[in-house]
């Protein structure tokens, strides 16, 4: 009976023992922040690098061979409709138009004469025909000499910006040589390239901003490329830029925010921090508190937005999710919850 009596004590001290052991290696709870997984509805818009361009380009050539005399304007430079950018020798052209001048008066001196006796019945009805033909032809090589003349002033057809303009006095021209480009700047548009995967959703207004100038335009869809470029398997688009007129400038960078097309409903979907999504070799998890410990899960991302990642499965509604402090964590692990 007193060997009984010590064995019960000495059980009695080892799971006292035990007891203690147990107390001094229990892990403490870790401080962490989390966030309770709410819906958020996303409108799928879409965001793509352009750049701006005028809303026209009028090439500028002459059709005859000649030599510059002078060059009035510059690359960049603003001009208004009818302004002389460029004249080219005219000095074979004066002569012809000197030339047909003076046979056109001996045209009409002789169509003069005859009309007079025709009309005495000196003259036959054949022979007045033939000098009307000789004058109308005199006058025809006349109005095209002063064409001629004329074509050697290089003039705006409409108000705009010079550009590609490479040619200076004394240069000798081909005819249908483009000499340089007017731009119409009354309007700019944007230009930019959409993924043949996301063309179908691309609506017909948008936004564009311009970190140049740190200034943002509502735009519209004017054009549509019918067809993928077969390299890049994209498809160009062009947006009408409303306003901006005096702070753009052809050639600048523009991003374009654009608004998903009618069929693109907005649609609710959980999207998260990104720094909370933890990429494992199995895949994207999180850490999901319930009753105050911890346990790693796997979800689904379907890419990514402009506030997070976006989850398709493996949440919903109600979870927590750990998004600071998870550096220490393991599953069944206490927490300490901050919400944020």
């Amino acid at each position: 009976m007193e060997r009984f009596g010590i064995i019960v004590l000495l059980a009695l001290c080892l799971a006292g023992c035990a007891k203690q052991d147990n107390a001094r290696y229990e892990r403490p709870a870790l401080r962490v922040r989390t966030l309770v997984v709410t819906p958020q509805q996303q409108t799928a818009s879409s965001r793509y690098v352009g750049s701006i361009e005028a809303i026209r380009e009028v090439p500028l050539s002459l059709h005859m061979n000649s030599r510059i005399e002078a060059v009035y304007v510059h690359n960049g430079e603003r001009v208004r409709t009818g302004q002389v950018l460029m004249l080219l020798d005219s000095t074979q052209a004066k002569n012809a138009v000197l030339s047909t001048q003076a046979s056109l008066h001996r045209a009409q001196d002789a169509h003069a004469r005859v009309k007079q006796v025709h009309e005495k019945g000196v003259v036959t009805d054949q022979k007045m025909v033939e000098v009307e033909s000789q004058l109308a032809q005199a006058q025809a090589m006349y109005e095209a000499a002063l064409q001629q003349l004329k074509e050697c002033s290089l003039v705006a057809p409409c108000a705009g910006v010079v550009s590609g303009l490479d040619v200076e006095k004394g240069q000798h021209i081909i005819p249908g040589r483009t000499l340089c480009s007017l731009l119409d700047v009354s309007a700019y548009r944007v230009v930019f390239t959409v993924p043949e995967a996301e063309i179908g959703g691309v609506g017909e207004h948008g936004q564009v901003t311009c970190p140049a100038i740190d200034a943002s335009f509502p735009i519209t869809v004017t054009e549509k490329s019918p067809s993928a470029n077969t390299l890049t398997h994209t498809y160009d688009v062009a947006a009408r830029v409303h306003g901006g007129t005096e702070a753009l400038l052809p050639g600048m960078v523009a991003v374009v925010q654009m608004q998903p097309s009618a069929q693109d409903a907005p649609s609710e979907s959980i999207v998260l921090p990104a720094r909370c999504v933890l990429m494992k070799t199995e895949g994207p998890t999180v850490w999901v508190v319930n009753q105050g410990q911890v346990t790693r899960r796997a979800i689904t991302v379907d890419g990514y937005l402009a506030d997070g990642v976006k989850v398709t499965s493996g949440l919903q509604a109600g979870d927590t999710v750990v998004t600071e402090g998870y550096q220490k964590l393991y599953n069944g692990c206490n927490v300490i919850c901050d919400v944020q």
